[in-house]
Order: C-alpha cells, then sequence, then structure tokens
C-alpha cells in the first residue's frame, strides 16, 4: 500500500475558476482544495489543449495563475502545476484536464471558511 503524501486534508468544494497558462486564459472549476494548493478540471477543444500540453511538457513545472472570488470576493494566485492527468472523450470539448495546483500557504479553508 502506498503511503499518504498530502500534507494537509482535501475537501471537496467546487468554485468557477480562470486559470492562465503562459499567455492564454481558460475556464475551469476546483475538484478539492487543501492548505497548499488545489485540483482543477477544465475541458478543452483540441487546438487549445495543445497550447497548454506545450507548457506542460517544457518542464517538472509548470507556472500557473488561478483566480476566483469566494464570497464576492475577487483572488489571483500564483502556483505551480505538479502533476495532471488526461482524458479523450471525442466530441467538440474532447479533452478533459485535471491537475494539480501548489499554491504555497494557500490556507483557503481556514481564511474563507470553506
Amino acid at each position: 500500500m502506498q503511503e499518504e503524501r498530502r500534507d494537509s486534508k482535501r475537501v471537496k468544494i467546487e468554485i468557477p475558476i480562470t486559470f492562465e497558462v503562459g499567455r492564454k486564459t481558460f475556464f475551469g472549476t476546483t475538484a478539492n482544495l487543501s492548505d497548499d494548493g488545489m485540483m482543477i478540471e477544465s475541458s478543452f477543444a483540441r487546438e487549445n489543449i495543445r497550447k497548454v500540453l506545450r507548457r506542460l511538457l517544457k518542464a517538472k513545472e509548470c507556472p500557473v495563475q488561478v483566480n476566483y472570488a469566494v464570497e464576492g470576493k475577487q483572488f489571483s494566485r500564483r502556483g505551480m502545476i505538479r502533476h495532471y492527468h488526461l482524458n479523450f472523450s471525442g466530441g467538440e470539448s474532447a479533452y478533459r484536464l485535471s491537475f494539480g495546483v501548489w499554491i504555497p500557504k494557500l490556507r483557503m479553508r481556514q481564511e474563507k471558511g470553506l
């Protein structure tokens, strides 16, 4: 059995977000939050997934800017995509990307009462 590597508990919550990879902005939703990051899920058309994958494949960790609103307040956080999973399902939004973003000292759960 594999040992737990997480430093903090995950809380399942969906928050609409935008995220910037390079100079491109995309839409997604959080799947869960922790004290040091979030899991984001997003759907992509073929031309957009290529733009994101180019960045992801260049380095072990990919810089990302995550923007979201909680209780009417806007937030913007810089982080690093540390891992990702890509699914192909066909159709217009043929690609589903789930990725983990490490955001040091996010502490969003305590600060925002989530």
